[in-house]
């Protein structure tokens, strides 16, 4: 079994920082803040199909996101919404919020590493 590789690049938040390394503690706390907001926004969203509101947490993780080259957050983002759209099934939904959960569980793990 390989090992999985970490979710935070450390190199790309000091290169977002202009090289600042004083700055990233800051940068882990207010991270580790902001997708745990948005891991619990995200579930209950899902969860209620309220799609407003998903895309609400969305719009406020998605930058950040960007910035930190986090693409399974955004796929897996933009996925939820399209399985809204279409009415998935509880059970895709169920799956998709563990998927979302353990993603953010982990994100925040290292994150905090950081601080």
């Amino acid at each position: 079994m390989e090992s999985q590789k970490p979710l935070v690049d450390r190199k790309v938040i000091v290169d977002l920082l202009y090289g600042d390394e004083d700055y990233i503690s800051e940068f882990a706390v207010a991270s580790v803040e902001s997708f745990s907001e948005f891991k619990v926004q995200f579930e209950k969203s899902l969860k209620k199909r309220d799609m407003e509101n998903l895309r609400r947490a969305g719009h406020k993780i998605k930058p950040v996101a960007q910035m930190m080259k986090l693409e399974a957050v955004i796929t897996m983002y933009e996925t939820s919404k399209i399985m809204l759209e279409e009415g998935a099934a509880d059970e895709s939904i169920k799956n998709m919020v563990a998927k979302m959960n353990e993603y953010c569980t982990q994100l925040i793990k290292e994150l905090k590493q950081l601080q």
